[in-house]
């Protein structure tokens, strides 16, 4: 049976609320829209949260928190602060200048300046091996 984008939207959703704190903006006027940011509990590690996605959740962690072995099937993306936001650690010219990360992420100091990694989930299997090395 696969997953539907919808349960595993509720699996995250439970997940977070379950293991982790939501992180304010720094800014008053954020609506979170396109970006939820959340601390585990345990080693306060941040994960930003893109849900808005038609085909998968997008996962965003500073890099040293990124599961070393994610499974085949999670899109990995690392990304290196360049100037005032984000790029592709390797470029990729099939991108064509779409190779940065969700510029709210710049909103949060924990995210900010830092390499960072994106997580391109889509099953509950591939979730649950995320969030138990970033609940450990």
């Amino acid at each position: 049976m696969t997953d539907t984008i919808a349960d595993l939207r509720a699996f995250i959703r439970a997940q977070l609320s379950a293991n982790c704190d939501p992180v304010q903006p720094k800014t008053a006027t954020s609506q979170q829209k396109h970006l939820e940011v959340w601390a585990t509990r345990g080693r306060r590690r941040t994960i930003g949260v893109e849900l808005d996605h038609k085909d998968r959740v997008n996962l965003w962690v500073v890099s040293m928190y990124a599961p070393p072995s994610p499974p085949a099937t999670v899109e990995v993306a690392k990304k290196v602060w360049k100037g005032a936001g984000w790029q592709n650690k390797i470029p990729d010219p099939a991108r064509k200048g779409r190779d940065g990360a969700n510029s709210n992420l710049k909103g949060y100091d924990e995210f900010r300046t830092k390499p960072i990694t994106r997580l391109g989930i889509q099953s509950i299997d591939d979730a649950r091996k995320i969030f138990e090395h970033l609940f450990a």
